[in-house]
């Protein structure tokens, strides 16, 4: 019915305007869709004669019917494409298995109207032919895109589909379809408007198909007498269509020598000479910068025409030289005479067959294609630029290293090289490197002038026109950095010399519209340049500028004319940000140059730097000004206290908070930048941090210079001082606001104060104690913080509350890295007065107390209320996972305590340990509905946390860990067991076995005691470690699972070397009848226990089928066993590979968290089925065994 449709409706009409319509008809897009549909549809059945010859007739008439309508003068894109998409279709679904004469039917229509006997022209003689060329054309150009082409991604199955078509076209109709278009252009005439669309269409599809077509049937007398006649004419439409046609012909599948070489050395002369001459051509070629755009002298309506031209004419040659390349290094590395070539190129002069001609050809060829590549990369245009990139970049590879410098300082040094050099190669490849000749030499300064002018900042680009200028640039830059891999020196040279020209034609006033836009982009270029080579001039330390190194003269002379210009005065942010960079790449210039150092300096802290109008400009100072002071603090250490008040100005914290509405470009309120520099409101906290971060180095560094720690504590102080001031100020704010937006916000400022002080102290050692003075600061940090502490919002969850909480918490971490046990410094002053928290007693005393005493008291008074058990408002409910995650987020705190000080640190977690796994249980009882996946994945966290931080603390206070739990430890300890039951069901290996390991090390230290045996490890633990692994949801195929595995049999075997022959008789007489397993296997199990070999019998337990037999696993102390099993037989070709993989993903995780020796298994050719895979990680390294479980032993 639609097919009836569509024929119908075209058949009616009798003018352009009603085709005009047809085709916007939204019933013809529906009839031409559902025929579509049906094509495409996949076909349960085989497809029937029937359905064949019904799709042959309609497409056939459909096809007729448009060529011959209006006289053949019909002009209808959207119907042509229409039609062509659908004879693809049918190709598709139909050809060859189902039609295999699909293609000789559609020539058949060209049969029909007699093409030889039509005269030419053939828009007056036969217009109907044109139209049917039109449609044809478009189907083999559809058939391309959709299937033919390298580009199309492709199924596997489409891909052997595919493959069949091309197959079987190659075989019975391309060369009737070639020699049809052969015969169509010959009497198609270029003054022809209709007729030269149609030539310029025939050569495009030609070389589409060119690429997999036998080559015999392009490369003939017959149809290169018809490119002959056609390279002649000028029009850029029809050279265009030539350099696809010729592309397809170089990048065609065939052995670069002889048969890729010979087919080049043909088609020179004939064909591509003739385009080199073409006048769009030749005008480009003439040209040697892209500032000169010979588009200009065009006009405007031919301007995109000579574009495309020249987009297809570097592809072209891109790919000539490629194939050039290849060539003379498969020539140069035969060194035999040519041997036949297996095409025939008759048609064209035949190439001398001597082996030393050949190369002498290929060689001028390659050098006459890398100046044409050259003229083309200086083009305006980035695509035709872009065409030849490649192609530059293969051809600076063949030229030689002409670096030959070494360390006369360091005799045993390497020579100088680039981090792609050419260092090392085989005397094979080594011969076919070409000398560096004068002629090369010049092609190499020419190039990088070009690429000088290529790289400039484009002054007037939008967003998308950087991205990709970006992109352009960093092409552009492999090739610089190939250049310099061939002569360093050339490369420096020629900034050298760019930059004095630059600079000698910039005016005394530096303003950007005084210096004008084409100077400062060439300007800046050359700066980028300059920067750039710094990634790949490697020099001894990346010291460009030691002694030894074989360009410190250039590269000292080219800084110094950079800092003693006044380049970095220049309003144009990308100078002035190149300026930086360079500054920041090569600080160690100043270890030589102390004069500039201050000069330098002077450019970060004034409107040039850090107070610069421009905010990228202005940020990326903060950071490399932080690297700046840090390699030279010992320069700057003097001037320390005039630097600080250059910096005096930018350290205060705006405390307006930043709503999503109000922020701008990096988070700053909008406007991002300002006239003048008066406050914190020009950076981030991340920039401001960066400065803190400063000021303290620099403070540090004069205490080394001047031995005088009250001097540095001053210095401190004046720097903390007024964020101390403003901290408490901040978190009353926070208190105070009702607007939950807002207080959220406040909360984030609260924070960023708290990592300003943090990122200040972060510049002192930890592995040094700090100076009695600096203790004294870091106690009155502490006391402002507890003291403000008490004002934040109670309830865990609060708006605000989360981030003010992190800052505090990340300065607690800091403090308790820095001041241990061991740190005695008396400090007068009491901590924890503003906190609630009592200061008086255990080792308060009204002459003081140590700092370490104080800080555990301070601990003792904040963690509290960071967890805040306490009642407080209401959380939604809709938000648990925001308090679980800050419960989880204060655990790494208690770890840290406890590893640090950790007997000492027993009091505090009797005191905060218990409230905290109260808070946490309470959270995790409480119910959540199966959508909220976000919460979930928060409450595994939680509980994992909880397991993980036990098991830390555990391992440090292994006598003191049931002490810290409180006088509810037993309950506590019945918690831990139902948590790693959810861990099994929530999936979580790494939890269960954290908990399993906290067990393991209470058996050690209390499995003697009675209560503890009798109450706890019978009744709870002892069945959660032998029936856990024989559930359904215990994968036993998983590395953390076997991990945990191993966890739970030590736990059995630390109760029987706790309690021996009692726990023996318990298990024989009580716990293991109870499971139902027969005495056979008690007495197995038993025997194994005994001979410190634990089986675990998985019969009658629920373990799926998968795992049918016994699980081996070693639980001594000395000894961790670990085991996979396939889940299901692999095929005999896969079993090897997989009982490698396994075997390998063991040792890595081992070797990784052990840290041992690994000792891999040999692997047998056939391993054992059903596969098993014993690890056993011993003191003196990783055992692998294999275990068939079909022996007996």
């Amino acid at each position: 019915m639609c097919a009836s449709y569509v024929i119908s409706e075209l058949e009616k009409c009798t003018s352009q305007q009603q085709v005009t319509d047809l085709q916007n008809s939204a019933a013809h897009f529906v009839c031409c869709r559902c025929i579509e549909t049906f094509l495409k549809s996949p076909s349960t059945q085989p497809i029937l004669i029937s359905e064949v010859q019904k799709m042959s007739e309609f497409l056939r008439k459909w096809v007729k019917l448009y060529a011959s309508l209006l006289g053949g003068q019909v002009q209808s894109s959207i119907l042509k494409r229409k039609i062509a998409q659908t004879v693809c279709l049918a190709v598709i679904r139909y050809y060859p298995t189902s039609w295999s004469s699909l293609f000789d039917e559609m020539l058949g229509l060209f049969s029909e109207l007699d093409v030889q006997q039509s005269n030419s022209p053939f828009t007056k003689s036969c217009p109907t032919l044109l139209t049917l060329l039109d449609v044809f054309l478009e189907v083999l150009q559809e058939l391309d895109s959709f299937i033919f082409s390298r580009q199309v991604q492709l199924t596997p199955e489409e891909l052997t589909k595919a493959t069949l078509i091309k197959d079987t076209m190659r075989v019975t109709c391309l060369p009737s379809i070639i020699q049809m278009l052969i015969q169509v252009l010959k009497g198609l005439q270029v003054n022809q408007a209709r007729e030269f669309e149609l030539i310029c269409f025939s050569l495009q599809v030609i070389g589409l198909y060119a690429l997999w077509i036998d080559i015999k049937l392009v490369v003939n007398e017959e149809f290169v007498n018809i490119l002959r006649t056609l390279v002649q004419c000028t029009e850029p439409k029809l050279h265009q269509s030539l350099c696809l046609l010729l592309k397809g012909l170089v990048t065609k599948g065939m052995a670069s020598f002889p048969d890729k070489l010979s087919l080049i050395l043909s088609l020179w002369p004939e064909l591509l000479q003739p385009l080199l001459n073409s006048p769009c051509i030749a005008k480009v070629l003439a040209f040697n910068s892209p500032s000169q755009n010979p588009v200009n002298g065009i006009a405007e309506e031919d301007a995109d025409d000579v574009v495309g031209l020249l987009q297809e004419f570097s592809s072209l040659f891109g790919s000539v030289g490629y194939n050039l390349t290849e060539a003379y290094r498969a020539l140069v590395l035969s060194n035999a005479p040519i041997p036949s070539n297996t095409i025939d190129t008759s048609v064209f002069s035949q190439p001398t067959s001597n082996w030393q001609a050949a190369v002498d050809q290929c060689l001028d060829k390659l050098e006459a294609v890398a100046d044409i590549a050259i003229s083309l990369l200086a083009y305006s245009d980035s695509d035709v630029s872009q065409g030849v990139v490649m192609f530059i970049g293969d051809y600076l590879g063949l030229l030689k290293n002409n670096q030959l410098d070494t360390f006369p300082a360091k005799p045993q040094a390497k020579a100088a090289t680039l981090s792609n050099g050419a260092g090392g190669l085989s005397q094979e490849k080594s011969k076919v490197l070409l000398d560096l000749t004068s002629d090369r030499l010049y092609r190499l300064q020419r190039l990088l002038g070009i690429l000088m002018e290529k790289i400039k900042y484009p002054n007037d680009a939008g967003a998308e026109d950087l991205e990709e200028f970006e992109e352009d640039r960093h092409e552009y830059l492999t090739i610089v950095r190939s250049i310099a891999r061939i002569d360093g020196g050339l490369v420096l040279d020629a900034i050298q010399s760019f930059l004095q020209h630059i600079l000698l034609q910039l005016p005394t006033s530096m303003g950007a519209k005084d210096a004008g836009s084409e100077a400062l982009s060439r300007l800046e270029a050359c700066l980028f340049l300059f920067f750039s080579i710094g990634e790949f001039y490697k020099a001894p330390r990346n010291d460009h500028f030691a002694q030894g190194y074989v360009y410190s003269a250039k590269m000292n002379e080219l800084m110094t004319n950079i800092c003693c210009s006044n380049v970095s005065s220049i309003e144009f942010f990308p100078v002035q940000l190149d300026f930086f960079e360079i500054i920041g790449r090569y600080d160690k210039f100043f270890n030589s140059s102390s004069k500039l150092l201050y000069e330098v300096l002077a450019a970060f802290l004034d409107a040039r730097g850090l107070r610069n109008p421009n905010v990228k400009v202005r940020c990326r100072c903060a950071y490399l000004f932080s690297r700046f002071v840090k390699s030279h603090k010992s320069m700057l250490a003097p001037h320390a206290e005039q630097i600080l008040q250059q910096l005096e100005g930018l350290l205060p914290l705006d405390p307006t908070p930043q709503t999503p509405e109000s922020k701008g470009i990096n988070g700053f309120a909008k406007p991002p930048s300002v006239p003048t520099a008066t406050g914190g409101g020009l950076f981030s906290i991340t920039e401001q941090s960066f400065l803190y971060e400063s000021s303290a180095n620099l403070i540090l560094a004069r205490q080394t210079n001047t031995e005088g720690g009250h001097e540095t504590a001053q210095l401190f102080a004046m720097l903390l001082r007024p964020i101390l001031l403003q901290f408490p100020q901040l978190v009353r704010l926070l208190a105070g606001e009702k607007d939950p937006e807002l207080a959220e916000a406040r909360g984030i400022v609260v924070k960023q104060a708290a990592d300003l002080i943090t990122r200040t102290t972060r510049v002192m050692s930890a592995q040094t104690p700090p100076q009695a003075e600096l203790v004294h600061i870091f106690m009155e940090i502490l006391n402002v913080m507890v003291g403000s502490l008490a004002l934040l919002p109670t309830a865990p969850g609060s708006p605000g509350r989360t981030s003010a909480c992190a800052g505090i918490r990340a300065f607690l971490h800091r403090l308790i890295g820095s001041i241990g046990p061991e740190c005695n410094v008396v400090v007068k002053t009491g901590v924890g007065g503003g906190g609630g928290g009592g200061s008086g007693g255990d080792g308060v005393s009204q002459e003081g107390s140590t700092a370490s005493n104080l800080l555990l008291l301070a601990l003792s008074t904040v963690v509290p209320q960071l967890i805040d058990v306490h009642s407080g408002p209401s959380i939604p409910a809709g938000d648990p996972d925001i308090r679980w995650r800050e419960l989880r987020e204060h655990m790494p705190l208690f770890s840290q305590v406890a590893a640090r000080y950790k007997d000492r640190s027993v009091p505090f977690l009797t005191e905060c340990l218990p409230p905290l796994i109260a808070a946490t249980l309470n959270a995790l009882a409480e119910p959540l509905h199966e959508s909220q996946l976000v919460a979930i994945e928060e409450r595994k966290s939680l509980r994992r946390g909880l397991l993980q931080m036990l098991y830390g603390i555990g391992q440090v206070l292994p006598q003191g860990v049931l002490v810290a739990l409180g006088s509810d430890a037993a309950s506590v300890l019945a918690s831990i067991v139902s948590l790693i039951e959810a861990c099994l069901e929530a999936d979580d290996a790494v939890g269960m076995k954290a908990g399993f390991s906290f067990f393991v090390g209470c058996i050690t230290n209390f499995g003697g005691d009675e209560a503890f045996y009798k109450e706890f490890l019978l009744p709870h633990l002892l069945p959660l470690a032998f029936l856990c692994p024989a559930r359904p949801a215990f994968r036993l195929t998983d590395a953390q699972f076997s991990l945990a595995l191993n966890e739970a049999a030590s736990c059995v075997f630390a109760i029987n070397s706790a309690k021996g022959e009692v726990f023996q008789q318990y298990l024989r007489q009580n716990f293991l009848p109870q499971q139902n397993l027969s005495t056979q296997y008690i007495e197995l199990y038993m025997n194994r226990l005994l001979t410190k070999l634990l089986l675990f019998i998985p019969l009658k337990l629920g373990v799926p089928p998968a795992f049918p037999h016994p699980l081996l696993l070693s639980p001594r102390p000395d000894a961790v066993y670990c085991a996979l099993s396939c889940d299901r037989r692999p095929s005999p070709v896969a079993l090897p590979t997989l009982y490698k993989k396994s075997a390998l993903l063991i040792i890595g995780v081992l070797r990784e968290a052990n840290n041992v020796a690994t000792h891999p298994p040999t692997f047998p050719s056939q391993p054992p089925q059903p596969l098993c895979i014993v690890v056993s990680l011993l003191p003196n390294g990783v055992y692998f065994d294999t275990l068939n479980a079909y022996s007996a032993g």
